[in-house]
């Protein structure tokens, strides 16, 4: 007799084929490439050319700071750079998009901690079409990973305090057994302390990976570890030994050689600009004032994870809405639950989730001004762990009119992000055409619509335009960088066009701005010297071609600079120099 296909499993496997399409759909063309992309892939182009060590001790700047992050973020990038011999910037998004389609499944094994396979399913494929989890897997940014590496350590700090024993170890106070906590035969970590030293390994490299992504996870990964085994100090004696606390340290030791290294080398740098930015970080505003704007951008925020409804600036009724629809009732679940909890793996799910909640909370009070989404990826899944509680609470009542609403939330989660997602492509498609001012581009302050398929179009344009390897340019301060690289990437020169000394008709010099201005995308000094020629329009860009004014042929130009873009210089260390 055959079986029955089971169309509960085949439905979140199709959810899971949509959501990888959102992620990779017109991937390369609809990359975001900005001003940090364009670093970054210097950074990389150059170890890929020149050998690996090129590759820098440390990685890039935290937001705000003179503190540069862990390099594990550069060295997954050179890793795909090597894989596919190419620093093109779709190829350095690559590692991203990996950990964001990873971290579905990933999601699904650990809701399986607590939650039954089929509301686990049911949570994953909520997460799996997360709007914000689908934008940030589609460009290269050192923060987008921590989606998968958060998880990847929650997960296995819990397989390492899942006791295959804990009938022996855990006894009430009748001297009865608590039973084991997950059934034989239905675990997700294999037969236990037999597979326990993987899990040792794995904790030790997501969290030393997840805290050189972010300068906060840095700051609230060791706190929450600590608090973990504090609560659980009586399963910590018997969980782990010296040999595991050893072995952990060593792979996070070993994670950050680069970072001992450089710290060497540069005699503390890093760590003074550290101290220099636990001072500088926090805001200037009053603490209340910082408790009260933390209040409402995660309201706001975890909002947007769960539906993708974008606030108004104030926000306080979609903030108010969060907090007492979604996020309050769930602490209190949580604790109840907690509290009356008998099984040991499903205590410990649950003490990590509140931790993860509260410590990331409190945590973002002295920066609470300088929130964005991205501050989120680090607990992406939370909020859909916690509209679980409240939906299996709701879900388990006789009456089948809670199983109607649970059923109508879960949906409007679901098709709130399918709808969210699809307008935001539709707002990157209209930007091919024409100029325009999205609103669901929410990764950076800048939001004009302008992706790697306008950066290439425009730069194909210019070596059309061309008969030199040298250009002159010059572009909105978010896209010189990656113009630059662009250009150079087709063996062009780029200069910045304050670099052009002499007057010279033979000189190849464009400029590039933005069609929905309206306006010549130079500066009234540089339209004393240039008139704008032939333009091209693509879409939200336009490309001007500029010929030089004959008064100014051979004559010095008053906009020159000595001193261009291309002569930054870097202070970073790189594994050559510790053999020089």
């Amino acid at each position: 007799m055959k079986s029955k296909p089971n169309w509960k499993i085949i439905l979140f496997f199709a959810i899971i084929a949509l959501a990888v399409f959102l992620r990779v759909s017109n991937f390369s063309d609809w990359l975001f490439f900005k001003m940090d992309q364009a670093r970054d892939a210097s950074t990389i182009r150059q170890a890929l050319e020149l050998g690996p060590g090129w590759l820098p001790l440390l990685g890039p700047k935290a937001g705000g700071t003179d503190l540069n992050l862990g390099p594990a973020f550069y060295y997954f990038q050179y890793a795909a750079a090597v894989l596919f011999q190419s620093a093109h910037p779709a190829v350095l998004a690559f590692p991203d998009l990996l950990f964001g389609i990873l971290s579905i499944p990933l999601f699904y094994v650990f809701s399986k901690k607590y939650f039954s396979r089929d509301w686990s399913m049911i949570l994953a494929s909520l997460y799996a079409v997360c709007f914000l989890g689908v934008q940030y897997s589609r460009f290269a940014w050192n923060p987008n990973g921590l989606v998968f590496f958060n998880l990847l350590f929650f997960f296995s700090l819990l397989n390492v305090f899942d006791l295959p024993c804990a009938t022996s170890l855990a006894k009430n106070k009748q001297d009865k057994e608590i039973p084991h906590p997950v059934e034989k035969g239905k675990t997700v970590r294999g037969e236990g302390i037999k597979y326990r030293l993987r899990w040792v390994v794995l904790a030790g490299f997501s969290f030393a990976v997840s805290t050189q992504l972010h300068f906060l996870s840095f700051l609230t990964l060791p706190v929450i570890t600590v608090l973990f085994i504090i609560f659980n100090w009586k399963y910590a004696r018997k969980a782990l030994n010296w040999k595991y606390i050893l072995l952990f340290l060593a792979i996070v030791l070993l994670v950050y050689i680069p970072v001992i290294l450089n710290e060497i080398a540069s005699k503390g740098e890093n760590t003074r600009q550290f101290m220099l930015a636990l001072k500088e970080k926090p805001s200037a505003h009053s603490f209340w004032k910082n408790v009260n704007r933390d209040v409402r951008y995660w309201g706001q925020n975890w909002l947007l994870i769960l539906t993708s409804w974008i606030s108004r600036k104030s926000g306080i009724s979609s903030a108010a809405l969060a907090w007492l629809g979604a996020i309050l009732p769930a602490l209190y679940v949580g604790l109840r639950s907690f509290r009356q909890e008998k099984n040991l793996v499903k205590k410990n799910f649950i003490l990590v989730s509140l931790l993860w909640f509260l410590v990331y909370f409190l945590t973002y009070i002295p920066v609470a001004y300088q929130i964005r989404p991205r501050f989120f990826l680090p607990l992406l899944g939370l909020p859909f762990i916690f509209a679980g509680y409240i939906a299996t609470l709701f879900w388990r009542k006789r009456h089948a009119f809670w199983k109607v609403c649970v059923a109508a939330v879960l949906l409007v989660i679901f098709f709130g992000n399918l709808v969210g997602t699809f307008a935001w492509f539709k707002e990157i498609e209209a930007a091919q055409k024409k100029g325009t001012y999205p609103r669901r581009t929410i990764i950076l302050k800048a939001k004009d619509g302008i992706v790697l398929w306008h950066l290439e179009k425009a730069t194909e344009y210019m070596e059309k335009n061309c008969s030199e390897k040298e250009v002159y340019y010059n572009a909105p301060a978010e896209y010189k960088r990656p113009v630059k690289y662009l250009l150079e990437q087709k063996g062009i020169k780029a200069i910045s066009i304050s670099s052009l000394k002499t007057g010279d008709e033979e000189k190849c010099v464009f400029a590039m701005g933005l069609t929905r201005t309206k306006k010549l995308p130079i500066d009234k000094k540089i339209q004393a010297e240039f008139e704008a020629g032939e333009q091209n329009k693509i879409g939200a860009v336009g490309v001007y071609k500029l010929a030089l004014k004959e008064n100014f042929a051979g004559q010095l130009l008053p906009t020159y600079k000595s001193a261009g873009e291309e002569n930054e210089k870097s202070n970073r260390i790189f594994w050559k120099d510790l053999w020089k």
